[in-house]
Order: C-alpha cells, then structure tokens, then sequence
C-alpha cells in the first residue's frame, strides 16, 4: 500500500474511533454523576426503616424521671421530665409494647400498629402510679425545603391553641384533646405558647430550625393549667449494634 493510502486509512480510523472515544466517555461520566447523586441522597437521608415499619415513642408528661423500654429499635433509657423517647421503629406484626420501671404498661401498649403509623405516648404518675394516653397519626418524611412542626394535645379538657408568645400570629389555631396536627413554616427561630381558652403556659423558645427539620410541640397539663413542651423528632435507626 502506498503512503499516501495508509496514511488516508489511519486518519480515517481515527475519525470514527474519535466519537466512540467521546460516547465512551460521556457514558462514564453520566455512571459516575448517578453514583455521586446516589451517594448524596444515601449522605443526606442515611439508611432507611423498612417501608411497612410503624413508630412508636414515650413523652414523659409526669414531673419525675422514668425509666422505659420500647418495642423495635430504640435501646432501654430514663427520660427525664418533659423529655421524649426517639422513634423506636417497628418491624411488620410488632405489638406497640411499652414497659414502664420495668413493667410493661397496658395502657401505654397495644397491637401491632399499621404500617407508616406514629404512636406517641405520654406517660403521667400519680397515687395510683403510672398512666398513658396515646396518640396515633403517620410518619411523614419532612419538608426538605422547610421546617416541619407538628403539635400534639395531651392536655384534658382542652382545645389547645399555640401560638407566638406576646400576642403574635397563631401557629396552630386548634387542636382537640387527645389529636395532632402538623404544618410546614420557614425556618424560624422563636417562642411559642400554648394555651386551652385564657390558660396559657410558660413560654417555649423554639431551637433554631433549619430546612428538612422536623419538631414537636406538645400540650400537657389540664386546661386550667397547659403546659408545653417540645423535641426534635428523631428516629432510633439505623439500631445500635450489640
């Protein structure tokens, strides 16, 4: 083959190789840009509950310390006064059981909840020793552009109302006894009162809540006196190795 003819063959060789380089290429690039997106989200939300989990956790309403065990994957603790439990995660078919000072408490527990539902409990001491009321809602993911705060009515006899503390605006304009409610706001860092009718408690600073947050606020007491209270909401998972 004359030199001119091979080198008229190689040049040409190299304008096809040149885009299949280029198509090669782009193809790594776009294998690597999805394996970076996938590890992002896997960094941002880390491991996550089985979908057909429930929740469960523990408000300690009372003015003591108690000491609790929950079903799923939250580990055995004291919970301090106005202090609450994190999310004990449930696998399919687990009974919601509670023990309270060692002693599973039949009103704080109860049958296997439906998949995606959050148990909240809050425990109360007496004369006669401990007692729960539960609340029953669903687990949502938060807002990942916004704050996300839900507001929970433990106290008896009272529709609850919170709001800025000073008259401000109304965060929650009502809330039964014994249900939830939840809403989405800007990251915001304030104080918030509760009150049932011309009751009002102490106030409560909010901590500085940034976008994805998730908080609750919770209203104990009675209605002559509300008290409220509140916590980051938090899940016991991925569950601690033994």
């Amino acid at each position: 083959m004359k030199t001119v003819e091979r080198d008229h063959f190689r040049q040409a060789n190299f304008r096809r190789a040149v885009p299949a380089l280029f198509v090669t290429a782009a193809a790594l690039c776009a294998a690597n840009a999805a394996h970076a997106a996938a590890d992002d989200v896997a960094s941002l939300y880390g491991p996550q509950p089985p979908a057909n989990a429930s929740y469960l956790r523990v408000l300690n309403a009372s003015s003591q310390a108690v000491r609790v065990a929950l079903a799923g994957s939250e580990a055995p603790q004291s919970v301090a006064p106005g202090a609450a439990t994190r999310f004990s995660v449930l696998t399919q078919g687990t009974p919601a059981r509670v023990s309270v000072d060692g002693k599973v408490l039949a009103e704080a527990s109860g049958a296997p909840a439906n998949a995606g539902d959050a148990v909240t409990v809050a425990l109360r001491h007496d004369a006669q020793g401990w007692h729960a009321t539960r609340i029953v809602g669903r687990y949502e993911r938060a807002d990942g552009l916004k704050a996300t705060l839900r507001a929970f009515n433990f106290a008896t006899g009272c529709s609850a109302k919170i709001g800025l503390d000073g008259n401000g605006p109304t965060v929650f304009a009502q809330v039964a006894a014994g249900a939830q409610d939840s809403r989405a706001i800007n990251p915001v860092s304030a104080k918030l009162v509760g009150q049932c009718g011309a009751a009002a408690s102490a106030a409560l600073a909010l901590p500085t809540l940034a976008a994805g947050d998730s908080y609750s606020l919770f209203v104990t007491g009675d209605a002559a006196k509300p008290v409220l209270s509140g916590v980051r909401d938090a899940l016991a998972w991925p569950p601690a190795a033994n």
